[in-house]
């Protein structure tokens, strides 16, 4: 009796965030190959070197693994960046993600396209459906809506996730933020008025485990569906700095709570991320645990990972020294 090979998942964006936790979480199961624009340290999996604004390298690249799915978490995030390089942020999530449907498109691979609560404006009371009409706010926001169009209009099979608050290991996120600053100051000015779920990516990689292993015809049927993932429960970004310190043994930093008009960053965000679970719940199985155990889980974890990193930058700069003097 011969053993099938084992389903081979292109992921593109393979060192950042999400994509990282993903290689990870499925490379026991699946052959995992990835793409990424520099060269990266940390990865397990192989990945190639390839810049996803250009086409026809975006086109060689998936086509010479010929992946049976592509999952697209290559973007450009930082919400205010891209609100003052536009072209940069077209270029990354728009004409990047129109050439990647392009080319899965050539060999029949599905997609998994990851999108944000940053598609809708913030101003309903309750939380989001996947059918209630985007309206973003920032630049951002505005291209991940519009990658989520070409979707919509080209690809021949996708599923696109919708995800709020990601935070991990391999990026940057809220929790490193407020530790890293809670490691020089006692209080903090932190905004209460927008609400959303924080969400681990090593639980969003673990949910596309499960879809994988349990739900996979729902990648395989024509064409694209929308849904919503994401830790469960929801908290206003002061509080969650607040339950991050708490449980860093950093209970002893304070917090002030401002409006997001205080900051005057470059990019509006929305006042209300909440996403609605249900569908997913219901149609793919995809229950994730609370963000409370979620960050508690991770936080040993992030304090690892900066307790390495600190200590390489003060090799590299005895070592630095050392070559001066």
């Amino acid at each position: 009796m011969t053993t099938q090979p084992p389903m081979k998942i292109l992921i593109t964006g393979a060192g950042g965030m999400l994509g990282t936790d993903l290689g990870n979480v499925l490379s026991p199961e699946f052959e995992i190959v990835g793409l990424e624009r520099r060269p990266v340290t940390h990865l397990s999996v192989p990945y190639d070197i390839c810049d996803l604004t250009q086409a026809r390298k975006t086109r060689d690249a998936i086509l010479s693994h010929k992946p049976a799915l592509v999952i697209h978490t290559a973007a450009m995030t930082d919400v205010d960046y891209c609100e003052e390089h536009q072209d940069e942020a077209l270029a990354n999530n728009v004409s990047a993600t129109e050439n990647v449907v392009d080319a899965a498109n050539e060999i029949d691979a599905p997609i998994i396209f990851y999108s944000t609560d940053y598609v809708f404006d913030g101003q309903k009371s309750g939380e989001y459906e996947e059918t209630d009409i985007p309206n973003p706010l920032s630049f951002y926001g505005k291209t991940k809506r519009m990658g989520e169009e070409a979707i919509l209009r080209v690809a021949k099979q996708a599923i696109i996730f919708r995800i709020t608050w990601l935070f991990g290991i391999w990026g940057r996120c809220f929790p490193k933020a407020i530790l890293r600053q809670a490691a020089e100051v006692t209080k903090m000015n932190v905004v209460d008025d927008q609400v959303g779920r924080p969400t681990w990516s090593w639980d969003v990689s673990q949910a596309m485990r499960q879809l994988l292993l349990n739900k996979k015809e729902a990648l395989f049927k024509p064409g694209v569906e929308i849904f919503h993932l994401g830790n469960s429960g929801t908290v206003h970004w002061a509080d969650y700095a607040r339950f991050i310190l708490k449980n860093s043994g950093l209970g002893s930093v304070k917090i002030k709570d401002i409006p997001s008009a205080h900051l005057k960053r470059p990019a509006p965000r929305p006042t209300n991320s909440v996403l609605s679970l249900d569908k997913s719940e219901k149609i793919l199985g995809l229950k994730l645990r609370s963000w409370e155990e979620s960050t508690l889980e991770f936080l040993p974890k992030l304090k690892d990972e900066l307790a390495l990193l600190e200590a390489k930058t003060k090799a590299q700069a005895a070592e630095k020294e050392n070559a001066a003097s």
